[in-house]
């Protein structure tokens, strides 16, 4: 993957007298400066523009590389890796602990900030390796969706930590190796977006109310937060072409969407303003990079992106049936022809990205599913690459190693069997059904 890599200004100098004078037609330093901007700010490709070098760009209901070919995205989240949901990983639910961020807190309590610290980045340096990279190339996919978690960045007052950028500038960078596309995927915004173990809050059985990226009276700081988050990362990943794109929000509202007593209008209008201010924001900071919007959970969900004059923008969707984990009846299959329809019938001028789906048991539903996003033109990235072994179908890779305890065991307890979360099996059934997808689209 082609990279464009700038020299600062001040390195251009090296060598040069400072005394030495140079008279440069004006002429020549505005063309100068217009190449400048151009190399530093690419921007969104008009219809029949080309996107920049080694970018990706949304043209019409297409994403286009620079060549001007349409690219489908194949692709797997790294889910549990910055933010564990411990019904799927090696870590138990307990009585003070359900999210990461109660997790976060019980430790460093227990063992202070530092000894905390050093646990989760065993964690994570185990979790996902460059042999992970390795086996996600060897299997056909070319995008890894990477689910993230603000406190990764920084602490509750937003300030950023020493080493913000560390572990996700070695993940784009071990992508860009691999020739993957990296999404990054804000999982866990200020205050939950969602109020659920996935965001890194859980409300347990009040999750609207634990929602305080949109209740309550901390929601607006948490959303100016959750802004300027994005302009840091926009500004950080600015000419990395192995970033694909920005996934703005996870499943906003997720569980409680229809079972809060809001209307559509309310969610809507709570929703859309988001999504606005931190597209506008983004954009000021990182022009040319594609921005992901995901509905909650259909195409009326999002708004008609002319409304708001979105440029390159992708429209993102999840599916899951939980009713039926076996097909019976094509039950499956049914359920994402369902949501195909939907996407069809919104007709929005914009490229359509599955980012988050599964087929659950039957390898039938898997390769006929795979099949049918292929037909419908849909880019995807599939939940989830890794699991614990008695979560079935909900990774491509399963573990089976001891879970901890964060309120009971030791600190080399947990080490020890944290370091052993690199120790996963190919889930064969499930890798095979989806390297031979990828073999024939």
């Amino acid at each position: 993957m082609p990279r464009v890599l700038l020299e600062k200004a001040e390195n251009r100098q090296k060598g040069r007298s400072v005394k030495k004078r140079f008279i440069i037609p004006a002429a020549v330093l505005l063309v100068s400066a217009a190449a400048l901007i151009i190399i530093l700010f690419p921007k969104s490709p008009a219809p029949g523009e080309l996107p920049a070098p080694g970018f990706l760009s949304a043209n019409g209901k297409a994403l286009i590389n620079s060549e001007g070919n349409t690219v489908l995205l194949r692709g797997v989240n790294i889910g549990n890796y910055f933010v564990q949901e411990f019904w799927m990983g090696p870590t138990e639910e307990t009585a003070r602990v359900h999210c990461q961020k109660e997790l976060e807190e019980v430790l460093s309590e227990r063992f202070g900030e530092e000894r905390k610290d050093e646990l989760l980045k065993v964690y994570r340096d185990r979790y996902f390796t460059e042999k992970d990279f390795d086996y996600i190339k060897e299997c056909g996919f070319n995008c890894i969706r990477l689910p993230l978690w603000y406190g990764v960045f920084t602490d509750e007052q937003g300030n950023f930590r020493e080493d913000a950028f560390s572990r996700t500038d070695w993940f784009v960078r071990e992508a860009a190796k691999r020739d993957l596309y990296v999404i990054l995927d804000m999982h866990g915004a200020y205050g939950s977006q969602n109020g659920s173990d996935h965001a890194g809050i859980d409300g347990k059985d009040d999750k609207k109310t634990a929602s305080e990226f949109f209740f309550g009276d901390r929601a607006k700081e948490n959303q100016e937060l959750f802004y300027r988050l994005w302009e840091t990362i926009a500004e950080h990943y600015l000419n990395d072409p192995a970033v694909l794109g920005y996934d703005l929000l996870n499943e906003p509202f997720c569980t409680y969407r229809y079972n809060s007593g809001l209307s559509d209008r309310e969610f809507h209008d709570l929703l859309y303003p988001v999504y606005e201010e931190a597209y506008r924001r983004i954009r000021a900071k990182d022009p040319g990079r594609l921005i992901i919007l995901e509905a909650v959970w259909d195409a009326s969900d999002l708004p008609n992106p002319k409304k708001y004059d979105f440029t390159n923008v992708m429209y993102s969707y999840h599916n899951y049936e939980y009713s039926n984990y076996q097909n019976e009846d094509n039950a499956q299959i049914k359920s994402m022809e369902r949501k195909i329809r939907g996407i069809k019938k919104a007709n929005y001028n914009v490229p359509s990205y599955l980012g988050e789906f599964n087929y659950f048991n039957s390898m039938d539903a898997w390769a006929e599913g795979l099949r049918l996003l292929h037909k419908s033109g849909l880019s995807w990235t599939l939940w989830s690459y890794k699991c614990m072994k008695e979560n079935d179908n909900w990774g491509l890779q399963r573990l089976a190693v001891p879970k901890v305890n964060p309120e009971t065991d030791s600190y080399e307890e947990i080490l020890e069997k944290w370091s052993l979360v690199d120790q996963a099996e190919e889930n064969r059934a499930l890798a095979d059904t989806v390297r031979n997808a990828l073999k024939e689209h």
